[in-house]
């Protein structure tokens, strides 16, 4: 063993068990069950800026073959020592964590200083062209690896954490961020970074991210993910180009909006193709993914704001609820349902495009968007039976396209897949479109008629959940649905059957906010359901749960079913032998199931 050798193991042993900061936040691990391999005390050995393809001042963290065994837990403030040509990074089968450097203090400010972070296969360096062509191919071989890893807690009093000037290629996901979704994180600003053929460039689950002047091009599955409880992050003044080179799905896009909410997406670049292609190219998709593993996906994609961008060249610039109707065998629902409501698109331009604006949930906002040489301006296209209450205002001169079935768009039909996997049996005749425009309307493709009502009377009182087909519900329970959500949600169930999914009808419970809009659905059931109550069954405190008995007997039997919100199978059922059609449900002060027979 050198000299130099076991004078850096001999600091980083120290470093390991004795280094507490001083002067930013407590450190604290990001992988649980991994070793923790801080930086700091090695990087005041006065040999410079932070150099970690540097084997000898790093060498605890590589083996004898110069290839990386293990992470850097990153506790202080670094800026990169500056190199002419990228880090080829070679990662050892030794290598047990998911990420390259995990942040493990807030406040700190990470300077790639101009550093490329290499790691694509030969298939991810192919031209432009030929990556287009070979599709999913490229990217289903390749590092596994995040270049950067971040989820600390808010800390009061301390700075922003800052990661800027890096250029990430060829990662899993160049940066990641996770978080619960209900606790705030330590700010986090993103910014001056290019992020290009990775399989997806930031990636985030994380809670107060600022994403700015970045550029964002020609990775594989898409540029940005806003997963499953993401919320309050701003993507500001960005570039995007090329970044659904796999094609792999036709929600994706440049920017993947799952399940996310009260974020901001504004004044970014959605550029042109670098090459002429006839392949799908999606702006922004936002939609709810529908379970995974057995899990709901409790949040909605809501409150967003899309204003300012500029999108040119695109197949659909903005298409919102783009998983609506899709059949999938994470559907915990066996519904279809997508939903994204109360999200505002204001003031984009978008040009030399296919289709400008695509909706296919309720309760969202088109205000002010300019359009050249856009073949579809805005669509709106009910999937199942309705699609209500979307405001347009300030799109004078613009025409707004009408859905109803796949005949109305079968030029599209390629790029809108999802849209009918389910719906097939629902005529024309059977569908409602609403829409709400009192200032400088646009045209609409079709006069008012049954199945299209500009400015309806707006619902409310008894009437808030009418539905247009089968009039109010039989039985409705208020309760807490959606900790997201302000106020207790509605809970209701209908004497006929509400849903039809393949060809069949179905009575199904249905949720709704306080304004009346649908946010999921539980209980899919041939037989109808004869009441309900709303309380805490198998739990103390969360989401509420939902007790339902049938209308007609099941296999002889009259049960007591307990659902949870967005799931087809009961979480539970009691009374399984009950055989008297007079049981009779409802709930207790205290939120308790309550049973009588007559």
């Amino acid at each position: 063993m050198t000299p130099k050798l076991f004078l850096s193991i001999i600091a980083l042993i120290f470093s390991y068990n004795f280094s507490v900061a001083q002067d930013e936040a407590p450190k604290e691990s990001s992988e649980p069950n991994q070793s923790v391999f801080y930086i700091k005390d090695i990087l005041q050995d006065g040999k410079g800026d932070f150099d970690p393809w540097n084997t000898e001042r790093w060498a605890a963290w590589y083996n004898d073959k110069g290839a990386l065994i293990r992470q850097f837990d990153v506790d202080t403030s670094v800026k990169f020592k500056s190199r002419k040509e990228p880090w080829l990074v070679k990662i050892s089968e030794q290598f047990t964590n998911k990420s390259l450097f995990t942040i493990a203090k807030q406040g700190i400010v990470m300077d790639g200083n101009g550093l490329i972070m290499d790691v694509r296969t030969t298939n991810q360096s192919l031209p432009l062209d030929e990556l287009y062509a070979l599709r999913k191919e490229p990217w289903r071989e390749g590092n596994e690896l995040r270049g950067i890893f971040y989820n600390l807690p808010q800390v009061e009093g301390i700075q922003a954490t800052q990661i800027k000037n890096f250029t990430f290629m060829g990662w899993k996901r160049g940066i990641k961020i996770n978080g619960t979704g209900d606790q705030e994180q330590h700010r986090l600003i993103v910014e001056n970074c290019i992020f290009t053929r990775n399989r997806i460039g930031f990636y985030t689950n994380g809670y107060n991210t600022l994403l700015k002047n970045c550029k964002l091009f020609e990775n594989g599955y898409g540029a940005i993910y806003s997963g499953s409880r993401s919320r309050r992050n701003q993507f500001i003044d960005n570039v995007f180009r090329d970044n659904t080179l796999s094609q792999n799905q036709h929600s994706y896009g440049d920017f993947i909006g799952d399940t996310f909410f009260d974020s901001e997406i504004s004044n970014n670049e959605f550029s042109k193709s670098q090459i002429n292609t006839d392949q799908r190219r999606i702006g922004i998709s936002m939609f709810r993914n529908m379970g995974e593993s057995n899990n709901l996906r409790e949040q909605m994609p809501h409150n967003n704001i899309i204003s300012g961008n500029h999108f040119d060249g695109y197949s659909v610039a903005i298409h919102i609820g783009s998983r609506m109707g899709r059949e999938t065998r994470n559907d915990i629902t066996d519904e279809g349902r997508d939903y994204a409501f109360y999200n505002l698109i204001s003031d984009n331009t978008i040009e030399n495009s296919t289709i400008g604006i695509k909706i296919n949930t309720e309760g969202n906002t088109i205000r002010g968007n300019s359009f050249s040489n856009v073949k579809e301006e805005i669509v709106l296209q009910c999937v199942f039976f309705k699609l209500e209450n979307t405001t347009i205002n300030y799109q004078k001169n613009d025409e707004v396209k009408l859905w109803y079935v796949t005949e109305d768009y079968a030029q599209y039909s390629d790029w809108f897949r999802f849209q009918d996997d389910l719906n097939g049996s629902i005529k024309k005749e059977e569908k409602l479109i609403t829409v709400f425009s009192q200032r400088e309307s646009p045209s609409f493709s079709q006069n008012q008629d049954e199945n299209f009502k500009l400015n309806p009377v707006k619902a409310s009182g008894k009437n808030l959940l009418e539905d247009y087909r089968l009039g109010v519900p039989m039985a409705t329970a208020t309760g807490e649905f959606s900790l997201d959500l302000p106020e207790n949600e509605f809970v209701a169930i209908w004497d006929q059957p509400i849903s039809r999914i393949n060809e069949k009808d179905y009575y199904s419970i249905l949720f709704f906010d306080k304004k009346g809009t649908e946010i999921n659905r539980c209980g899919r059931s041939e037989v109808k359901w004869k009441e309900i109550a709303v309380g805490y069954f198998t739990k103390k405190d969360g989401e509420m749960e939902v007790a339902a008995i049938p209308a007609e007997a099941i296999d002889g039997k009259y049960p007591v079913y307990i659902f949870e919100r967005g799931f087809k199978l009961p979480k539970e059922v009691r009374f399984k032998d009950n055989e008297n059609p007079d049981i009779s449900i409802s709930k207790s002060n205290r939120h308790k199931l309550e049973i009588s027979m007559l």
